[in-house]
């Protein structure tokens, strides 16, 4: 580094300990303030340590065949989450509400890290890129940006492996699955992804989906077989939350 890029850098380490001490960084989920030089800008370490974890791989793939309709026809091979929540209570979910509709990208980014430190410790394959779960055009442009970019962008910065943000598109725009039955998850996004410029470099690749929110598997289901059909050897699934039933 030059000695005018050691003192820019010097200069933004000022200016961000003084912004740090004039409007500190706050628990988003008890307000606590943080202390500067935080790992996490929204969560404080005992909201942290008060997550639960998600249940292990292999009950939440079982979850994600059982609600496929066919137990060998389950296009994932994989899914992994970090930590188990209720979406009826508060915690975990007003942090993806927060990344959801906010604009809170920096919140995907953080627990994207987090996400990608399970996926390290958990799934005994090597990728060879990241697939964030797309939006519909539509919905991009109502909230600004795709959730499941920030939480990629976390992922990756663990693996380093490449995020192939338009390999896959959302072809069709679906109603939100909060309110849906499992039946009704299955039919809403049924054949709702194609192909997208980079599709060619699904080819032979063994791909990590990421997206911020596990309940059926349903939205995972049908971007897994869109990526087999486009050439993936495999295709898994990575997210923030497994929502309890």
């Amino acid at each position: 580094m030059t000695a005018l890029g050691t003192i820019v850098r010097f200069v933004e380490q000022i200016g961000k300990c003084l912004l740090d001490f004039a409007v500190p960084w706050r628990c988003m989920l008890c307000g606590a303030v943080l202390p500067p030089n935080t790992q996490w800008h929204y969560l404080c370490r005992q909201c942290f340590d008060s997550l639960h974890p998600a249940p292990p791989p292999q009950q939440l793939l079982a979850i994600a065949q059982e609600h496929s309709g066919d137990l060998d026809d389950c296009p994932l091979s994989l899914v992994i989450a970090r930590w188990s929540a209720d979406p009826r209570q508060a915690g975990l979910f007003r942090l993806i509400y927060a990344l959801k509709y906010y604009g809170y990208w920096q919140v995907g980014v953080e627990l994207g890290i987090e996400l990608g430190a399970a996926v390290q410790l958990l799934a005994p394959t090597r990728y060879d890129a990241i697939v964030p779960v797309p939006i519909h055009p539509a919905r991009r442009r109502e909230r600004g940006y795709n959730q499941a970019d920030a939480i990629a962008e976390g992922v990756q910065r663990l693996l380093r492996i490449p995020v192939l943000l338009d390999a896959i598109r959302r072809t069709r725009y679906t109603q939100s699955q909060t309110r849906l039955s499992a039946g009704e998850r299955r039919t809403n996004t049924e054949g709702a992804f194609g192909q997208g410029p980079q599709a060619a470099r699904l080819q032979g690749a063994t791909i990590l989906l990421v997206d911020d929110v596990f309940t059926t598997g349903s939205t995972l289901r049908s971007v897994a077989t869109c990526a087999l059909e486009l050439g993936a050897a495999r295709a898994d699934a990575a997210t923030l939350v497994a929502a309890r039933q």
